[in-house]
């Protein structure tokens, strides 16, 4: 079951759906402003004024019909980061086109006004003809330039609320994790054991408060400083800080195993993610069985994608899984949208003798570009 679906909701959807919608009545009004400058125009020739508004549709209609698509252009031949040599020889074509079709369509629209309204084919005025191709090449370029404007502001809209959502996400995902160290049970259960070490195994006592003092120092730097993302280093040192203080309450009943390279250990990951599913696996599945399990986290990065999935030994399936720890689960998972857009994503799906929940996210480290 992929739990991401959905997820990315409507304030910015909703948001670029009105500018475009904005932009859909001034693409008509500033249409109308041109017909109504034509036919002054023309009737200060002395074009009658019938005449006059005809001439004036008959010159304008068929760029304003190809203006809706040149608008949509941005959506078949985007803005290239590279090799602009193609992009401009692929509009190079398409205005070549566009002039062309827009000549054919002129002078279909003056014979057909010349047959109904004078019953005889029309006489087409070739010396108007260039003036129409540098007028072509006027509307092409500006419709153009504001397709691509547009589509360039829609962008920074929706990293802007991206951003937006990731920043307060985040805020709400670091208290999750400190509300989850820091609840009444996990708290009793690490004290309880660290005071029974404390007399007969005073080394490990000190450990297990160091520990605990990693935790809450990890969780107040990632709120204090505002960081979304670390990297997976920093987090498998937190997620081993917390399995420590839960193999004091488990004991031998809690099995660790951990596959993750170096190489993929310098990816960037959202902080506490990783921790959520070990948590999510350890309280959902391990704990409540009498003889534990195993739990494993595997990493693996696979050229531009980085996966880390987590699995675990126990009862319940995905379903039940999810079901029983929606808040931190679905918390994840609006991080990833906000974060990463439609470039991550997070399953739960069940596998022999237990659930394993998978991650993947775009592979990227320290200082290079969000996606």
């Amino acid at each position: 079951m992929i739990l991401g679906e959905g997820v990315r909701a409507g304030p910015q959807g909703d948001s670029i759906a009105a500018m475009r919608k904005r932009s859909g009545a001034i693409y008509a009004v500033g249409w109308l402003v041109l017909v109504a400058t034509y036919s002054v125009a023309f009737i200060a020739n002395g074009v009658p004024a019938g005449g006059a508004i005809r001439n004036a549709a008959a010159n304008l209609f068929p760029d304003a019909l190809l203006g809706l698509a040149i608008l949509r252009l941005p959506d078949f031949l985007p803005w290239p980061g590279a090799r602009k040599t193609r992009f401009f020889a692929a509009h190079a074509g398409l205005l070549a086109a566009a002039v062309l079709l827009s000549t054919v369509l002129w002078m279909a629209l003056v014979a057909l006004d010349s047959f109904a309204f004078n019953g005889r084919a029309a006489q087409i005025n070739v010396r108007v003809i260039p003036f129409r191709v540098v007028i072509d090449l006027l509307i092409y370029g500006t419709l153009a330039g504001i397709a691509y404007a547009r589509r360039n502001a829609e962008g920074l809209q929706d990293q802007a609320e991206r951003a937006a959502r990731a920043e307060a996400l985040r805020a709400r995902a670091s208290l999750e994790a400190l509300r989850s160290q820091l609840n009444p049970h996990f708290i009793l259960n690490a004290f309880h054991a660290i005071v029974g070490l404390m007399r007969r195994d005073p080394a490990t006592a000190e450990t297990a408060l160091e520990r605990l003092g990693d935790l809450l120092r990890y969780g107040v730097r990632i709120h204090r400083d505002g960081i979304d993302e670390v990297p997976l280093r920093e987090e498998c040192a937190f997620v081993e800080s917390y399995l420590s203080l839960e193999r004091m309450r488990l004991a031998d009943r809690l099995h660790v195993s951990v596959d993750a390279p170096d190489a993929a250990l310098e990816c960037l990951v959202p902080a506490f993610a990783v921790q959520i599913l070990v948590e999510n696996a350890i309280r959902h599945a391990i704990a409540p069985r009498a003889a534990g399990g195993l739990l494993g986290i595997h990493v693996r990065q696979d050229g531009g994608r980085l996966r880390v999935a987590v699995t675990d030994e126990g009862n319940g399936g995905a379903e039940a899984r999810f079901e029983g720890s929606r808040m931190g689960l679905r918390l994840l998972q609006e991080r990833l949208a906000a974060l990463y857009g439609a470039e991550a994503s997070l399953t739960l799906r069940a596998v022999a003798g237990g659930t394993c929940a998978d991650l993947e996210l775009p592979a990227r480290r320290m200082g290079e570009a969000s996606p």
